[in-house]
């Protein structure tokens, strides 16, 4: 690499953290996320750790400033919180996540320091990075937001994803984006090295992309996704609730052909008891005179603990629920409240003292146990494996009107892709004022909303049995696999180290 001055590099790793952002939907090129780990890597190089540290931080500090910048419609435009407190809570996110990027190169830079550009870096590189991504999918209840693998649901690594899921796919990515550099920078002997590994990778993808892990059954389901486009503005609002109430109703009587009818998250914007002798009653009829099963979104809560849960219930063939169990931080609840109630005062938070759910994430719907999941939670694979293997197929349920017409939407429905391809299954999902989507085990959208739209998705489904790898091993298999060659790397680190001392 020519020897540039501090100033340049960090202008082009700001420039390639904006970029990457690109690789992910509504864009969805996923070669920039090939492309732009691949400059990163290049540019730390022979850097001191302070350096690649600062690289890697202003890559991340755009890469997730462009990349998560929705999560400012959703604390002002919805949660009403002033213009400054709004840009302060979103720059301490980025700022705390864009360390995760400077941790991966700086580590880098300390394991391979004044070393050749070689496949060896290239591995060791990969692995920080999804090591990383795997952290920050759960430390401070994680935030598992654009991984490098979930903008490969239609790629050609797609194929990686019932194996080893979507960090699977990061993996197998940024050691694809890693090697091509080695192919650019490294010597003769290293340039071999690295097309010779990149053979095995190219023909193991081709393969992985050809083998089908699960089964459809013969019987098909219609499903009914209803989207009522209820604007956020008016969904708490207790004058409009008779009217909500009623929209649900007139756009699922005519749909009463469907098998399945499923409204999204809080649809119904009260509590259970108190719409269990009221209205749920015609939600029973119009199940029972179409022979229909519903699955609605809506509050329960526990009269005896006091605690109030985000729930879906199904009602038709037999009556089930699940509560859910992974919460949205300032959403949904207050963490360390003691420290952070003030800022209940400042954001308005219609439903932040929710309960987590137990049990598993299974409801029954025409004799099928289907796979729940309620908005946030679909980001997490781990969790969403665990209806496996009963579950025939996947729901998730979410009200994006808290995002607005913003990146969110769509990022959220490309992470819903992977779940259906890791899973090997159908994934249902409804959404207040959209996207909402029926998606097929191989991720393509079968039948898709539109935004801001009333509308109905139809679709036919065919419930599927069997396991992939991913429903079986979750993350622990790639994560057993980079534990091992982390270990390995840092062997031969502290073997150089001992080697140079003596």
């Amino acid at each position: 690499m020519p020897a540039l001055s501090f100033p340049v590099v960090a202008l082009i790793m700001a420039l390639t953290g904006a970029v990457l952002v690109g690789g992910f939907a509504p864009f969805s090129w996923w070669g920039l996320t090939l492309l732009c780990p691949a400059i990163l890597y290049a540019f730390i190089q022979g850097r001191t750790g302070r350096d690649a540290f600062s690289f890697g931080y202003v890559f991340g500090l755009f890469y997730f400033g462009f990349g998560v910048s929705w999560t400012y419609n959703s604390i002002h435009e919805f949660g009403h919180a002033p213009v400054l407190l709004s840009a302060v809570l979103v720059a301490l996110l980025v700022l705390a996540l864009a360390l995760f990027p400077a941790l991966t190169a700086a580590l880098y830079s300390w394991l391979r320091r004044d070393r050749a550009v070689d496949p060896w870096g290239a591995l060791a590189f990969a692995t920080l990075w999804v090591l990383f991504e795997w952290v920050r999918g759960w430390i401070f209840t994680g935030f598992p937001w654009l991984l490098i693998g979930h903008a490969h649901h239609s790629s050609p690594l797609q194929g990686i994803l019932p194996l080893l899921g979507s960090l699977g796919v990061s993996w197998v990515a940024l050691l694809i984006s890693c090697l091509l550099t080695v192919l650019v920078l490294g010597s003769t002997r290293h340039r071999l090295i690295g097309a010779a590994s990149l053979a095995p990778v190219v023909a193991a993808l081709l393969l992985a992309g050809e083998v089908k892990w699960t089964t459809p059954q013969k019987e098909v389901l219609s499903v009914a996704l209803v989207q009522a486009n209820i604007p956020q503005e008016l969904k708490w609002d207790r004058a409009q609730k008779r009217h909500i109430l009623g929209k649900y109703l007139q756009l699922s009587e005519a749909h009463q052909d469907a098998d399945i009818i499923i409204w999204p998250e809080t649809a119904i914007p009260a509590y259970y008891e108190s719409v269990k002798d009221t209205f749920i009653p015609e939600l029973e009829k119009i199940a029972t005179a179409g022979d229909v099963d519903f699955l609605v979104g809506l509050f329960t809560h526990d009269p005896d603990s006091g605690r109030v849960y985000n729930s879906v219930m199904t009602l038709g063939e037999e009556q089930s629920f699940y509560a859910k169990r992974h919460l949205v931080p300032f959403g949904e609840y207050i963490p360390l409240r003691n420290i952070a109630s003030f800022l209940a005062d400042y954001i308005v938070l219609p439903m932040s003292d929710m309960s987590s759910g137990a049990g598993r994430p299974l409801v029954r719907l025409k004799g099928h146990f289907a796979g729940a999941s309620i908005c946030y939670e679909v980001v997490y694979g781990d969790e969403v494996i665990e209806a496996m293997p009963e579950a025939r197929f996947l729901i998730n349920v979410s009200n994006d009107a808290w995002f607005g017409d913003s990146l969110a939407p769509h990022q959220h429905l490309e992470i819903a892709r992977s779940r259906a391809i890791e899973t090997g299954r159908y994934l249902l999902r409804a959404t207040s004022t959209g996207i909402s989507a029926v998606i097929a085990p191989g991720g393509a959208i079968v039948r898709q909303s539109a935004q801001f739209q009333e509308e109905v998705v139809r679709a036919k489904i065919r419930p599927h049995t069997g396991l992939t790898p991913y429903s079986r091993w979750g993350d622990s298999a790639i994560i057993a696999i980079l534990s091992g060659i982390f270990l390995i790397i840092c062997l031969h680190r502290w073997y150089t180290l001992r080697s140079a001392e003596h």
